[in-house]
């Protein structure tokens, strides 16, 4: 059987390596949460929370995420082409 200590600092390590992990699935980042919760633990989760979701931007209409690449809100139907805040 595995060491106190020892088990606190692997639980610890694998929930935070879960955390990011889910947090760069739902940013549409899985790899880089993965990565970055292997490497960096709970710093990993951090950056992954602070970064900015680059391929998807708030419509100024009805203020849904949207593609960045999308000509209309699939929500409101209007148009959003270069009007992403």
């Amino acid at each position: 059987m595995m060491e106190s200590p020892m088990l606190f600092w692997l639980t610890f390590y694998l929930l935070f390596f879960l955390a990011s992990s889910l947090v760069g699935y739902y940013k549409n980042q899985t790899v880089a949460g993965v990565l970055l919760g292997y490497v960096f633990g709970p710093i990993g989760l951090l950056l992954l929370l602070m970064s900015s979701d680059k391929r998807r931007g708030k419509c100024k209409h009805c203020g849904s995420m949207v593609d960045k690449h999308a000509y209309y809100c699939p929500k409101c139907k209007n148009k959003c082409f270069k009007q992403l805040i």
